[in-house]
This record gives structure tokens, sequence and C-alpha cells, in this order.
């Protein structure tokens, strides 16, 4: 009896050993079937910097979990152990869409990621062949270089306006700096610079030189005094921007750090400042029985715009600052001239005038040669100059509207 007992023990041994003997690889947490019919094992990654085996052939995938608790970079490297297989490396989400892809040259495939916090799948699947596999998932280490740059507040001015702007010193390393030196440019017709002042990075009353600005650059020097050090990020000094003329100006510093004895150049960014032309209005009132047009005329005589009265003889315009000549205009009246002087943001209204009828020839003189381009084409429609009274036929209500003007010349001075 003892003896069939005995044999019953090292039957289920045997069974036992056969399930989980040791030669077996694979601890499966689960499976899964993929759209090529390939059955899919679930495998787990609970931490970085370590060797994990595999097995992979056509008709057999592994995904292996991997959870992030904070943002990470990381590579997967991928060596084949046995066999022909040439891995891919399939990044999955956590709703298993794919994000990243690396495939595998002979036997070997990597890739590096970037990865917020959340839960993964890394997926090893054949590129062709099949075989055993490393995969070691590895932390890259990332860099941060220190910087220099501009900041500008606000970033967007008028001519004549200002912004301040900050030089910024960022990703300082733990020893600090000594000391700093940086160079500027800027472009002296597109703006002013002024009130360089130290903002206290390097420590309380610090060593500085500045040289400038003059002719679009300036240095601006500063060392701590007494073993003082900057050693957090900050503003190292500010100044003031002055708009001088529309457009977009950009200020650049390059940056020189020490952490005692020797100078080395660090990453710069510059800042860039948009320059808007601030413009000016005009406005008023035109009276005439035709459309009144008012055209804007720069002191060189070129157009620098126009605008067309409402049907109550209403206009506005706008223009950059300056002084222009404007002339109020209808077809067979005489024009209405005058000088405004537009001051930046401001709104300049021209007095209310009343274009006078009768200058059919356009020569600026009321007279009888207006009369005879309405006797000529007495009871037609055209020419449109001669209808003073718009009404769609020349005829003697055009001629009283003359009469009434006769003689007059212009332009009429326009205030």
């Amino acid at each position: 009896m003892k003896f069939k007992n005995f044999i019953r023990v090292a039957m289920l041994l045997a069974t036992l050993a056969s399930v989980f003997g040791t030669g077996s690889q694979v601890y499966a947490q689960g499976s899964s079937t993929n759209t090529l019919g390939a059955q899919i094992i679930i495998r787990s990654t609970t931490f970085w910097d370590a060797v994990f085996n595999g097995t992979v052939n056509a008709n057999r995938y592994e995904r292996w979990s991997l959870q992030l608790v904070e943002a990470e970079n990381f590579t997967i490297s991928i060596i084949t152990t046995s066999g022909t297989l040439t891995p891919d490396i399939y990044l999955l989400d956590g709703n298993e869409n794919q994000i990243a892809v690396a495939n595998g040259t002979l036997s070997s495939a990597a890739l590096t990621t970037n990865q917020l916090a959340g839960d993964y799948f890394i997926q090893v699947q054949p590129h062709s062949g099949d075989g055993t596999y490393l995969m070691e998932i590895t932390r890259v280490e990332q860099v941060v270089e220190p910087t220099a740059s501009v900041v500008l507040n606000p970033a967007v001015v008028s001519v004549g306006g200002t912004s301040t702007g900050t030089l910024m010193l960022s990703n300082i390393p733990a020893q600090g700096y000594a000391s700093a030196e940086f160079t500027c440019t800027y472009d002296p017709a597109l703006v002013q610079i002024s009130n360089i002042a130290d903002s206290g990075l390097f420590g309380s009353d610090p060593a500085i030189a500045a040289n400038g600005p003059a002719n679009g650059s300036f240095v601006f020097a500063v060392a701590g005094s007494n073993a003082q050090r900057a050693t957090s990020d900050g503003a190292v000094f500010t100044f003031t921007v002055t708009a001088l003329a529309a457009g977009q100006a950009e200020i650049n510093c390059t940056a020189r750090v020490s952490a005692g004895g020797s100078l080395s150049t660090i990453a710069s960014a510059p800042a860039s400042l948009a320059i808007e032309e601030l413009t000016s209005t005009l406005n008023g009132t035109v009276q005439a029985t035709k459309t009144v047009t008012v055209t804007l005329y720069k002191q060189d005589t070129t157009v620098e715009t126009t605008a067309t009265a409402d049907a109550n003889g209403n206009f506005t315009l706008t223009a950059p600052a300056g002084t222009y000549t404007a002339v109020a205009s209808a077809p067979g009246f005489l024009k209405a001239q005058g000088t405004p002087v537009l001051s930046a943001g401001a709104t300049k209204t021209m007095q209310t005038i009343s274009l006078l009828a009768g200058d059919i020839d356009g020569n600026d003189v009321i007279d009888q040669f207006d009369a005879l381009t309405i006797g000529m084409n007495y009871n037609l429609a055209a020419p449109a100059a001669a209808d003073l009274n718009n009404d769609g036929t020349i005829n003697v209500l055009d001629l009283e509207l003359l009469a009434a003007n006769y003689r007059e010349a212009g332009a009429l001075a326009w205030q």
C-alpha cells in the first residue's frame, strides 16, 4: 500500500516538472491574438536598467507592460541571442494604440523615446525569422544646458512706446557663476536702449562694468563681490527699449560665463520687438449734391490714402502721424484743400465745408466755359460733371447752380 502511494507521488512530481520546468522562459500574465493571427503573450517589467529574456516567432509576439510614474526619456534595446530573429519594437499606449516603432536591423533593434507618466506596452515581434532575445530598458539622462535669454515686456509696442528688456540666466549649475559677460546687439534705426541696471543675481553690491549702448551694441559685465556667486536662475540686468520706427527689432545678447578664472560661451536666445506704426484718424463732413472723395497726399504729393464720403458727406480715414494735404472733390464742383497735421493716436476733425457747384471742366474756376458745356449737352445725361444737381438731365437747373457761384475760384480753403 505504501509502495502504491509512493508511485502516485512520483507521477505527480513528474507531471509538475513537465509543466513548470526550469527550462521555461515565459511566465505569461495573459494572452490575446492580433489581427495577423499571432498570439500575444503579456509580460511585466517593473524596474529600470535590467535585462529581460523573451522568445518570439511568426505565431507568438510578446508584450511587456511598462508603468511610468513621471515623464521619462528612455531607450529600449533588443539583441537576438539565438535563432534567425530580426526584431521589431512597437511602443503602445494604455489603450494599445501605437505611438512609436523601431524596425530591427539584422539581430538587433533600438527605440529611444520620451513619454509622459502613464501605462504603456512594449511589443516585441519578428520583422523576420524567429528566436530568443534579450531586452534592456534604460533611462537616458537629459542634460540641461545653461542658457541666456532676452525677455521683452511688452513684446509689441507702437512707435514712440517703450518695452522693458530683461536678460535671464537659466539652468545655472550647482557650483554657480562667479561672473558673466553679455554682448548685446540691436538695430539702432528701430530701437534705442537706455537705463541698463543690475538685477542682483550676483549678490549685493557686485562689481559692474558697462560699455555703450552706442551704434547698435552694448556690453554688460558683472562679477559677484566678496565671493558671492550667481547660484540660481533669474534676471541679471534690465534695460529700457524705446521704439523709433515701425518694424521687427531683434535684440540678441551673446553670453560668456565664468565659474572662476575662465570664460565659456553658453547658448543664448534673442527676443524680437514688434513695432507698430501708431495711426491717426482724420474725419469731417463735406457737402455736395455729388459723391465726395477725400484724398490725403504726402508732402511729396503721393497719395497716402483716400476715402469716399457717405450720403451725408461724412468721411473717416486713417494714416500715420505727419503733415498732409487733404483734398475734397466731387465731379463739377470746386475742390476744397487743407493741410492737416495728424498726431500719433489722435483724431483730427476737419471743418464742415460745402463744395461750390459749377467747375465742370475742373480748372478750379467757375466761368463761361463751364456754362458752355451745359449748353452743348443740354437735355442730355452726360457728361456727368455737367449734371450739377445729379437729377440725370443737364438743363437750366444745373445752370442755375452754376450761376450762384459764377466767377468763384478754388481750391477752397479747408481747415
